[in-house]
Parts: structure tokens; C-alpha cells; sequence
């Protein structure tokens, strides 16, 4: 059963969300909190597996990745593998930043990253569409992403 979280662990982890990378007494002195506070809270965040992991938020077109899409995938249900050992997989593929089973018409959404349109359309039609569980795909270009 989920922990009900009070006002000031939201403060905390909407907090963490900008700046992850802050000391405990900065977090302290910008949330008006007792250091001692904010550190028991987070470990005991973290302990419960409410803050999974401490990242970085990447601008990929920084790095040479300039093409970001969205790729809706139907799950064929006559194949050998299983929705959930497929979207497994799809999550160990590089540059595929997150993978999602959903309700409505479209079985599992995923996140890339590519160098380029080619790129990303080599990704689809020579590997995503050739993968054992996956019937059909679209795939929605992200033109501007603002936050997250």
C-alpha cells in the first residue's frame, strides 16, 4: 500500500526534481527545513523506494542528438514472447529513453533519441519493426520539448 506523502516531503521532491546535485544544508537553507529533516526525509524516500534514483537531465541536441520521437507500438499477440518481456527489451536498446505499456489503441509507447531522421528511420523499419512481438508501429516526432 502507497505511503501517504505530506506537504513537505512534495516540497522536497519537487525540490529534488530541478536540483538533484544541491548539499543537504542548501536544500536546508531554500526550503526553510532543519538539515537533520531533510536528510531523514530523503533517506527515508529513497529507502522506500519512492525516489528510485538520483540522474541527469540531458539536452541531447547538446550531445548530437538533434531528432527526439515518440514510437506507439502494437504488440502482436501471436508471437512467442510476452508484452511485458518485450517492452523489457525495447528498454535495453540504445538511445531508447523510456518504454511505457498503455490502455487505448496502442499496446506500449517508447521515447529515442537520434542523430538524424535517417537515423531514427533506420531505428523503425530495420530494428523495431523487424523485433519479435511487434506488429506495427507509429512514430510522432517531437519537434520542441519543454520541460523534463
Amino acid at each position: 500500500m502507497a505511503r501517504q506523502i505530506d506537504k513537505m516531503d512534495f516540497k522536497l521532491l519537487d525540490y529534488l526534481r530541478e536540483n538533484g546535485r544541491d548539499k543537504i544544508s542548501s536544500i536546508s537553507s531554500k526550503l526553510g527545513m532543519p538539515r537533520a529533516t531533510v536528510f531523514e526525509r530523503m533517506k527515508k524516500l529513497t529507502n522506500e523506494g519512492i525516489i528510485r534514483n538520483y540522474t541527469v537531465n540531458l539536452d541531447y541536441e547538446k550531445i548530437g542528438f538533434s531528432v527526439m520521437a515518440y514510437i506507439l507500438i502494437n504488440f502482436d499477440s501471436k508471437s512467442r514472447t510476452d508484452q511485458k518481456t518485450l517492452a523489457t527489451d525495447l528498454s535495453r536498446i540504445d538511445h531508447v529513453l523510456s518504454v511505457s505499456i498503455i490502455s487505448g489503441g496502442w499496446d506500449i509507447i517508447i521515447l529515442v533519441v537520434s542523430q538524424s531522421m535517417k537515423e531514427l528511420s533506420h531505428f523503425v523499419l530495420e530494428k523495431l519493426r523487424l523485433m519479435e512481438g511487434i506488429e506495427k508501429t507509429h512514430t510522432i516526432t517531437v519537434f520542441d520539448s519543454i520541460k523534463g
